[in-house]
C-alpha cells in the first residue's frame, strides 16, 4: 500500500511538473509575443523599451525546477518499480534530490507571486530622440489593450497558480521516499537477523 501511495504521488509530480513547465514556456512565448505587437504598432519614429526581465527570469529559473523534478520523479518512479529501489542510499538519494527540487520550485514560485501581485512591465519610449511621457504611454496601452500589470496577464496568473501542485507533491514524494528509505533499512535487518538464525540453526 505504502508503494502505490508513493508511485501515485510520484506519477502527480511528475504530472504536476510537466503542467508548470508546458505554462511557464507558454508565459514566456506570449511575452515576447506581446512584446513585438507593441513595438509593431507605435508609431514611426518610436522606439519602444520594454522592461519585464524580473518576472521573465523567475520564469525561466521555474522552468529549469520543473525540469529536474520531472526528471528526478521518473528515476525515481522506474527504481520503485525495479529492484534499485531496495537499496537504501540511492533511495536517500532520490528523496534529497526531489526534496532539493521541491524547495527550489518553491523558492520561484513564491517570487512569480509577489512579482505578479506588486509589480508591472516597465515601458518606456522616445519619438524622435524625445522621451515620452507616462500619461502618454498608457494612453497608447489603453489604445491598444495592453495592459502593463502582471496581476492582469492571465497566461502569468496560470505560473503563479499551478506551480504549487508540482511543490505540494514533490515534497509529499521526497517525504515518502525518505520513508521508504527507513523501511528499506528496517527490511535489511530483518533479513541479515533471519540469516543469522538459520545459519545458527544449521550448526546446531
Amino acid at each position: 500500500m505504502a508503494k502505490i501511495l508513493l508511485l501515485v504521488s510520484l506519477f502527480l509530480t511528475f504530472a504536476y511538473s510537466v503542467v508548470g513547465l508546458s505554462v511557464v514556456i507558454n508565459a514566456l512565448v506570449k511575452s515576447n509575443q506581446e512584446d513585438s505587437y507593441i513595438r509593431s504598432v507605435a508609431p514611426d519614429g518610436t522606439i519602444v523599451d520594454i522592461n519585464y526581465h524580473d518576472i521573465y527570469s523567475v520564469c525561466a529559473v521555474m522552468a529549469a525546477a520543473c525540469a529536474l523534478l520531472i526528471v528526478f520523479s521518473l528515476v525515481s518512479a522506474f527504481s520503485q518499480i525495479s529492484s534499485i529501489g531496495r537499496k537504501q542510499r540511492l533511495v536517500r538519494l532520490q528523496a534529497f534530490l526531489i526534496l532539493f527540487g521541491a524547495l527550489w520550485l518553491l523558492a520561484t514560485v513564491i517570487a512569480c507571486d509577489v512579482l505578479f501581485a506588486t509589480r508591472s512591465t516597465n515601458i518606456t519610449a522616445t519619438f524622435d530622440g524625445v522621451a515620452l511621457s507616462q500619461s502618454v504611454i498608457q494612453q497608447f496601452e489603453q489604445s491598444i489593450g495592453v495592459s502593463p500589470e502582471y496581476s492582469k496577464q492571465w497566461y502569468l496568473r496560470l505560473c503563479a497558480i499551478l506551480p504549487w501542485f508540482a511543490v505540494l507533491f514533490a515534497t509529499l514524494s521526497g517525504l515518502l521516499l525518505h520513508r521508504a528509505a527507513i523501511n528499506t533499512d528496517g527490511y535489511r535487518d530483518a533479513e541479515a537477523t533471519e540469516s543469522e538464525k538459520i545459519a545458527r540453526a544449521s550448526h546446531e
